[in-house]
Order: C-alpha cells, then sequence, then structure tokens
C-alpha cells in the first residue's frame, strides 16, 4: 500500500566566495536546530527585518568557528541526514527524487556531486552510488542474490533532452523525445551497465567532459542547462537454486542537479516589462508551477516542460526530497529569499510512495499490461463518446476533445511498446558478459570522439597542453588538448586540410591559429590567423606571443583554457592557486576595470554574451547587433547592465534578464543552423518569434513630477523631461499635480470658499492628517528626429506610474494607449490619490517623485533616404552624373529594401526640395 509523507526540503549555506568577499558581503543568513526541524533566519540587510522559516533541515556549512549560526554541517552531516535516508527508501523498492535547487553559484553542485578528491569532499551522488556497491559486495558471495545496476546521464537544454553519455556527434537536432512508462515518461538514452563503482565514476567522467565540451561551444548559456542522473537498480533473490521466480526489488534513483534560478530586476526604471511567467528558465517556471499544483491537491501540466515530464513519475510516486542551496552573502539577497520562499512552498506537498516489490516479475507485467489496456480502453471510448455526442458546446470543444483522444491512443501504444521491452528483459535474463562489452563498445566511441584516452589524469599529460576553463569547479580542467613537437593546427573542421586540434564553437574560424613547440629550446609559440578572435592574459593576439606556464588563453568566444607546460613551470607565471575561468574571465576586458566588483563582473559576462550575441546574428546573417552599456538603476541607484539592440527598425534598450532570454533562444537557434550546416542542409528558421526581433512595447523613457508641493497643498503644474533609459531625451510629459479640498473638489477657490481651500503654511500641519489630490497625465510631446527622417518613431503610446517607485507592492497606474502614431499623443487622464501623512511621509517630501513611464511600440519606417559615403556622413552624396530623377527612383527603391551599396556608401536620412535637390539639412 502507497504510503503518503511530505516533500523532506533542506537548505545549505556555504562559504562566501571570492566576488562576494571582494564586494565587502556581510552575512544575513543564521540557522538553529529545533526539537522537529530547524530554522533558516535571513536579515534584509537594507532595513534589518528578519525573515524566518522553517524546514526539515538547515546545513550550516558557512564557518567552523563561527558562534550563534548553526552548529557546522560536512559532507558527512549532508549525506547521513538526508541522503541515506534516500537511498535506503530506495533500495526498499521506491522510487526516488533528489534535486538541488539555487541560484548559480550558490553550491548546488557542491552537495550532489562535491570534489573527487580528497574522498571526504564527495557529494550526495558518488557517497550513494558507492553505498550501494558496498551492499551488493556484502551479498556478493550469495548465488541466490543478483544485482543489476546501471545510470543515464541527461541534460535539458533550450528544453532539448541530450545524453551526456552518447557521443555529440550523435545527438538528435532536436533532441530526445519522451516516451511513456508505466513509472512515467523516460528518454531511450544510453544506459551503461555498472559492475562495480569505477563503472559509475567513469560514467561521471563522460557526463563532465561532455558538459565541459557544451560549455565551450555554447558558453555561457549551457550553465543554464539541467543534469539528471537516474541510476537503475534492481535486486533478485531466489529462495532456492531452483526456483524459476525471484523475488525483485527495483526502484528509480533520480538525482537532479538544476540550472541556475536566477530572480528579475523588479520592473521599473531598468526597462523591464517582461509578460508575466516569462523567466529566464521555462523548466524552473514549470517546476515551480508542479509543485503549486499538487501543494493544492491539483492536478499540474507536467508537459508544460521536459523537466516536469521526466520528473513526473518520481514527483507523484515515489520519495521528493529538496536540498535548497543559498548564499550567505548580503549582495545575494534577492536571490536567497526567492529561493527560501521556493523550498518553503515544495515542503507542503504530500506524495504516496509504493514499494516495487514483486515474487513473479513476469507475471506481474503481464497483470499490469491487462489493467492498462482496459483502462486505456475505457478512456478511450470515453473520449470517442464525448467527441461524437450532440451536447459538445462548441467546436472548439471537439477539437480539443479529438486532440486528447489522438494522445491517448498515442499513449496506449507507447505503454505497450515498454511492457513489452520489459517482459522481454525478464525472459531474457541478465548477462554480465553483454554488460561488459557494452562498456568496453562505449569507451572505444568516446576515445575516437576526444581524440585522447577517456579516464587519462589531466596531471598525467606530459606535452605543453591547454586545459579548460569552466565557472562551474567540477567541469575545469576536465579536458586536456595536447600540443606535439612542431606545428600543432587548431581551427574549425576542414576536410581539405584539417586540424590537429578541432573546436566547432562560435568565433572559430579555420586554421585558426598554429601551435609551435621547440622541445630543444623548450618554448612555445602561438601564432594567430589573421582576423582569428584570440585572448592571451585579456590581451588580443595578432600575430605571434610565446606561451609560459598558467597563461590564460581564449580562442573564439568561448574557449577559456589554462596553459600548462610541464617541466617548466619555473619560468611560467607565479599564483598561489592556479587560476580560474573568473579570472580569466576578468581580465579579458580593461572596461571592467576600476568598477565595483559586482558590477565589472556583471560587465564582463556582459561582453561575452554580447560577443556571442554578434556571432550568432553575424552566422545566420541577421541585420542586428548588440552592444553592452550602463545604466543608473532609479529605484536602487545601483549601476545595472543592459544591452543595446541595433534593428533595422530602430534602437531598442533591453534589460539583462529580457537579453539572456532571447540570447537562450538565439542559441538554440544556432545550434539548428549548426547542425543543418554539418549534414549540408540549407537552414530554414524554426516559425514563431524569432529572438532577433523585437515587437514588444518599449519603455521608452521616464520623467518624474515632484511632489513638494503637496507640502503646502499647492498645484504643480510641468513640462517634465522625458530621458530614454540610457539617458538620451526623448521629449517632454504635460503632468499636474493638484491638491482637493475635503468634499474631493480642485481649485481655484473664490474667496467664499476659502474655508475650502486646502492650503497650508507648512507641511508639519498636515501630520497624521489624509490629504487627497489628482494626478492628470495631459500628453507627451516627442522630439523631432532628424536622423530619423523628421518622422514619429512611436505608435500606440501609453503611459504608467507609481507615486513611490521603491514600492514593489503598489500596482502601477496606467492610460489607456493613444493609437496610432503622434508627436504629441494626447491622454486627458486623471487620477485620485488619498494617502495618509505620516512624519516618514513628511520628512520625504522634500525629495519624493511621481516616477512617470512612457511605453510604445517603435513602429516599422519607411522613410525617405539617399546614399552617403561612410567617411563623409554629414555630407550629401554628389549626384554626379546621375539626374535627380534616377536620385528619386532610387530613394523609392530604398523605402522597400536596402540594397547592395558600392564601398563607402550609407544608408541615411535626407530631405529633398521642390527641385530635386537632396540635403541633410532641415529647410527653414
Amino acid at each position: 500500500m502507497a504510503e503518503e509523507e511530505s516533500v523532506k526540503v533542506a537548505v545549505r549555506m556555504r562559504l562566501f566566495n571570492n566576488r562576494e568577499k571582494t564586494a565587502n558581503s556581510t552575512r544575513i543568513i543564521r540557522m538553529t536546530q529545533e526539537d522537529h526541524g530547524s530554522k533558516t533566519i535571513i536579515v534584509n540587510p537594507e532595513s534589518g527585518k528578519e525573515n524566518t522559516f522553517s524546514f526539515d533541515y538547515s546545513f550550516q556549512s558557512h564557518s567552523e568557528t563561527e558562534q550563534g549560526i548553526g552548529e557546522y554541517a560536512t559532507q558527512d552531516t549532508v549525506f547521513n541526514l538526508l541522503g541515506k535516508p534516500t537511498l535506503y527508501g530506495a533500495l526498499e523498492g521506491r522510487n526516488v527524487c533528489l534535486f538541488a535547487y539555487g541560484q548559480t553559484g550558490a553550491g548546488k553542485s557542491f552537495s550532489m556531486l562535491g570534489k573527487a578528491d580528497p574522498k571526504e569532499l564527495q557529494g550526495i551522488i558518488p557517497r550513494s552510488c558507492l553505498e550501494i556497491f558496498r551492499l551488493r559486495d556484502s551479498e556478493k558471495d550469495d548465488p541466490l542474490i543478483q544485482y543489476k545496476i546501471s545510470i543515464q546521464v541527461v541534460e535539458i537544454y533550450c528544453e532539448m533532452i541530450n545524453d551526456l553519455l552518447e557521443v555529440r556527434s550523435k545527438w538528435p537536432p532536436n533532441g530526445h523525445k519522451p516516451r511513456l512508462t508505466k513509472d512515467g515518461y523516460v528518454v531511450d538514452t544510453v544506459t551503461r551497465p555498472c559492475s562495480t563503482y569505477t563503472d559509475i565514476e567513469q560514467a561521471f567522467t563522460i557526463a563532465d567532459k561532455n558538459r565541459s565540451v557544451g560549455s565551450h561551444a555554447l558558453n555561457p548559456e549551457s550553465s543554464r542547462a539541467h543534469t539528471i542522473y537516474t541510476i537503475n537498480y534492481m535486486r533478485q533473490k531466489r529462495a532456492n537454486a531452483e526456483a524459476k521466480n525471484a523475488e525483485t526489488i527495483s526502484a528509480k534513483i533520480n538525482l537532479v542537479d538544476l540550472a541556475g534560478s536566477e530572480r528579475s530586476e523588479s520592473a521599473g526604471t531598468t526597462g523591464q516589462m517582461l509578460k508575466e511567467g516569462n523567466a529566464i528558465n521555462l523548466s524552473l517556471t514549470a517546476l515551480g508551477s508542479t509543485i503549486k499544483a499538487l501543494s493544492e491537491g491539483k492536478r499540474p501540466n507536467f508537459r508544460d516542460s521536459k523537466l516536469t515530464l521526466l520528473l513526473q513519475g518520481s514527483m507523484t510516486n515515489g520519495k521528493v526530497i529538496m536540498i535548497a542551496a543559498v548564499s550567505p552573502a548580503s549582495i545575494c539577497y534577492d536571490e536567497s529569499m526567492s529561493t527560501l520562499r521556493f523550498a518553503e512552498r515544495i515542503k507542503m506537498v504530500k506524495i504516496k510512495a509504493k514499494k516495487n516489490v514483486t515474487l513473479d516479475p513476469v507475471a506481474e507485467i503481464k497483470k499490469e499490461m491487462e489493467e492498462m489496456r482496459k483502462a486505456m480502453q475505457d478512456e478511450i471510448d470515453r473520449l470517442k463518446a464525448a467527441s461524437e455526442g450532440k451536447t459538445l458546446p462548441t467546436s472548439e470543444e471537439a477539437q480539443r476533445l479529438a486532440k486528447l483522444l489522438e494522445e491517448q491512443l498515442e499513449s496506449e501504444n507507447q505503454l505497450k511498446e515498454d511492457f513489452a521491452r520489459r517482459l522481454a528483459d525478464f525472459e531474457k535474463g541478465y548477462d554480465e558478459g553483454e554488460d561488459k562489452a557494452a562498456r568496453e563498445a562505449m569507451d572505444a566511441e568516446w576515445r575516437n570522439e576526444l581524440g585522447v584516452d577517456l579516464l587519462k589524469k589531466v596531471d598525467s599529460v606530459e606535452e605543453p597542453h591547454l586545459r579548460n576553463l569552466n565557472e562551474d569547479s567540477r567541469l575545469a580542467e576536465t579536458l586536456f588538448y595536447a600540443f606535439k613537437v612542431g606545428a600543432t593546427k587548431v581551427g574549425r573542421s576542414n576536410k581539405d586540410d584539417p586540424p590537429d586540434i578541432e573546436f566547432n564553437g562560435m568565433g572559430i574560424q579555420r586554421n585558426h591559429c598554429i601551435v609551435n613547440w621547440n622541445k630543444a629550446s623548450g618554448t612555445v609559440e602561438l601564432v594567430n590567423a589573421a582576423g582569428a578572435s584570440t585572448t592571451v592574459n585579456g590581451k588580443k593576439v595578432t600575430g605571434k606571443v610565446p606561451l609560459v606556464h598558467n597563461n590564460r588563453v581564449w580562442l573564439g568566444n568561448n574557449y577559456a583554457f589554462r596553459f600548462v607546460f610541464p617541466g617548466q613551470e619555473a619560468k611560467g607565471e607565479k599564483f598561489d592557486a592556479p587560476p580560474d575561468y573568473l579570472f580569466a574571465e576578468a581580465e579579458i576586458t580593461d572596461s571592467a576595470s576600476g568598477l565595483p566588483s559586482t558590477l565589472g563582473h556583471q560587465l564582463s559576462e556582459a561582453l561575452k554574451k554580447v560577443e556571442q550575441a554578434n556571432i550568432i546574428a553575424a552566422d545566420l546573417t541577421k541585420p542586428v547587433s548588440f552592444q553592452p552599456k550602463i545604466i543608473k538603476n532609479r529605484v536602487n541607484d545601483d549601476d545595472n547592465v543592459v544591452v543595446q539592440a541595433r534593428m533595422p527598425h530602430g534602437l531598442f534598450v533591453w534589460p539583462w534578464e529580457k537579453f539572456n532570454t532571447r540570447l537562450v533562444e538565439m542559441v538554440k537557434t544556432w545550434q539548428l543552423w549548426q547542425a543543418a550546416a554539418d549534414r549540408g542542409e540549407t537552414f530554414a528558421e524554426p516559425p514563431g518569434d524569432s529572438p532577433f526581433e523585437d515587437t514588444e512595447p518599449q519603455l521608452i523613457g521616464e520623467a518624474d513630477m515632484w511632489m513638494l508641493c503637496l507640502g503646502n497643498m499647492i498645484e504643480n503644474k510641468t513640462d517634465a523631461s522625458l530621458l530614454a533609459p540610457i539617458g538620451e531625451p526623448e521629449g517632454k510629459v504635460h503632468l499636474e499635480l493638484k491638491p482637493l479640498d475635503k468634499n474631493g473638489n480642485e481649485g481655484p477657490w473664490d474667496d467664499e470658499d476659502d474655508d475650502l481651500d486646502p492650503f497650508v503654511d507648512s507641511s508639519e500641519m498636515l501630520l497624521n492628517q489624509k490629504i487627497s489630490f489628482k494626478v492628470n497625465i495631459l500628453k507627451v510631446v516627442f522630439d523631432v528626429d532628424l536622423n530619423n527622417g523628421a518622422a514619429c518613431k512611436y505608435e500606440d503610446v501609453w503611459v504608467r506610474y507609481k507615486l513611490d517607485i521603491t514600492d514593489p507592492t503598489e500596482k502601477w497606474s496606467n492610460t489607456d494607449p493613444c493609437k496610432g502614431d503622434s508627436f504629441s499623443p494626447a491622454f486627458n487622464f486623471s487620477k485620485t490619490h488619498t494617502i495618509f501623512c505620516d512624519q516618514d511621509f513628511i520628512d520625504a517630501l522634500p525629495n519624493k517623485r511621481i516616477v512617470c513611464q512612457v511605453w510604445g511600440k517603435l513602429k516599422q519606417q519607411k522613410l525617405p533616404v539617399c546614399a552617403v559615403p561612410r567617411s563623409a556622413p554629414t555630407q550629401v552624396a554628389s549626384p554626379g552624373k546621375r539626374t535627380v530623377d534616377e536620385l528619386i527612383e532610387a530613394i523609392e527603391f530604398l523605402k522597400n529594401g536596402v540594397p547592395q551599396l558600392p564601398k563607402g556608401w550609407k544608408v541615411t536620412a535626407g530631405y529633398r526640395a521642390p527641385s530635386g535637390e537632396l540635403t541633410l539639412k532641415r529647410p527653414k
């Protein structure tokens, strides 16, 4: 009988990282152990307000010596309290799902995987596997007991399921398609048989190397992939040597390392207005919705994402445990709060977990198959009856039922195939020789793919070589690329002139560079090809550059390495610890130097990602370009990184979160383009919204109306300057702030109504009183942009405002949109507000403002244009021997599409006089 229990939830806080130390962060989290469960307390670094959360376990791994923050938890502590109960639940025949959640860099992978050496730092996954084999070895002398253990490792990236135990050249272009089984959805990926723990270790190594290759090819978005380690466990015990049947215990152990859960900045002055639910990662959003539905006793839609589809079996019939990783740093308060709230919600979920134990597996499968057939047929009959009935309300309902019927029939076929497959496996029995042959074949395939011994340790390489760098410390220095004596050619795949070391990621060109190793002199020199993007120690390489031990090398957009020269360490750069990815990333741009550490890190990341987006756009011949900018966030006065997107019909400012969302889709499109190119096929962009186009409303700018006038209850009429997010003027906003009397009327007040006039001599006279006022938004007047052909850039303009832009709970007040385009869209909007004047309000009045945001769509422009040389942008091209009529014809042609222009010419706005003369200057 199934047992119902709540999801177990643990929280773990880690040490400060280098970025947090450099930013002089303070610790804002502490933990306490209770008689039942534990508490995690987080303090808002600005207000000092405490928030307390209750969980099953709270692991303090921040400091062994600091008092009053909770007992220190080691990897042993986490495994004994969390990992072992999970494991033994699986060994009893229950499906298990253990997943780690939290922002990027919060310590999820350390809890789940840990470090290979020393053994004390191993995480839950390797320790669980070791324990399984320890128990198996304790029964290895019993001939009546047989174990069958295997592992699968998949990643979910951009809603594509990829097999990390399969060579990447065999990956389906659109990922693996899940199929239905009796225990939920699975994917037919490589299943590596494991007879010893070494086989498990090898699977980890293969998966890590595959992830490392992927992060090079796609960096940095590959860190946004979820990784699922599935251990398939089966133990069979016969009553005696002659018995045909055996007691069979089976379980699936899903260990999920989720991608980083990043928060979005609050909507407002950063210019962000993402659609509700449009998170950076669809899978995390779907997982949150699934957990919310389960906690409320509702039926979730597991089909919303590939992640929830694969976890359906574990989350509805199994034991579920979550470990939430948080940073204790003050600069990560918002991210940590988001993680803790998510963890608090998931602990309310209750799941029934039944044991998968049977005495006759074959008979049990046949029985399940018959029950499934009957249940599926009943559902199909019901759907048929509904779709053929006369009581259907609409044709849409009929279509919906027909689609459900089709899905049900497909599910029935998939379940039949699953039962047949399982039945064949049981009747065939276990053959250890076949498993060994399968493992050896996999290893051979990987040696051919990587060109090196799969399990060779990087520290055993004797030649000078490059070691990969990765922000995930577990993936760092898992790959090596050794140089041969003489010249080693590095570059993209080339059948005519194959490189010695092949990279096919973004920014890599054919014959990218050559590395010369002179063994006699003990020197290595890199010779860069013309136009190839190569950086050594943060400096672009234009010709030759010597390489010494510990140099940081970037090839293309994403390939980051540390150069290692065995035997020549003394001649190299000296560091207390080998330079890592963050060190290499920080030095690739001089722009980040001198900035606060957090902003410098953001800008450094932005430069890499923007370069990646520009490479993708160039590869796909998209007429767009991107550039990072730093703007002031007027909500909290912080500096924020945004991205300018230049498109044929205008210049857009994308908040960082929106750019990241678009970049994920760009990378996905680029992958499809690359796969088509590798197959020699013409690429067709998938239908739907393109990440290279933007038809969403844009934040045109903001205008302020100061509220100081309310201190005397007098009106304020202002033509407030409208400033774009990057600080450029866009026009004026005509605003009014009018005080109201006690009857809700506005002035002017005559002498006989003097007692109604709300005027006061001092704001202190308003203390502890309610006041009312009107906010009137009359119109917006846009500046005329001569570079835009004096045409209006925006359409469907509307305005919204908040009385307190820093209050996330206050709802925006919105005008209706002014349809069409106009240089002076009118709104004649009016809204009455009533507020209570406490001392805080009175004190804040001198600096208090209403922030009005103007939004609109950038309209598709068809402007009169003329061509001018790039070298002379302020001069109109001389017509020469061309007639005015020919120029007019060219202008009309350019309205409908820009042709290829001669070298040195470009398209610009212009004015045509009645005589036909063209000029850039506006006529007076």
